[in-house]
């Protein structure tokens, strides 16, 4: 049978693993943002990298980078499934008038 102590080693050994995997990420750019209080404001959960989430709205702050929030990343992976459309034009179904 497995102890507490044994336990509590292998989740902390797993986080020590998973930390230093997302610094090996933030290095290349990919950072773990997460949404802050401040509205579009995204920080790294690892590096505390600032950035803003283009579908909120903001300005980018000096020396933030571009990414997308934790509330807006499910909208963004949608939009990477599914192709934009093109805009088709609207039929007129009256007959244009002509002015004098």
């Amino acid at each position: 049978m497995i102890d507490d102590e044994t336990i509590i080693r292998r989740i902390a050994s797993a986080v020590i693993e998973e930390d230093r995997a997302q610094h090996l990420r933030c290095q290349r750019g990919e950072h773990d943002m997460l949404a802050t209080a401040s509205p579009g404001v995204v920080v790294c959960r690892l590096c505390r990298t600032l950035g803003v989430c283009l579908w909120c709205g903001l300005t980018l702050p000096s020396g933030a980078c571009v990414v997308v929030c934790s509330r807006h990343v499910g909208a963004v992976r949608w939009q990477a499934r599914h192709p934009r459309t093109e805009a088709q034009p609207i039929q007129q179904s009256h007959q244009q008038r002509s002015e004098p």
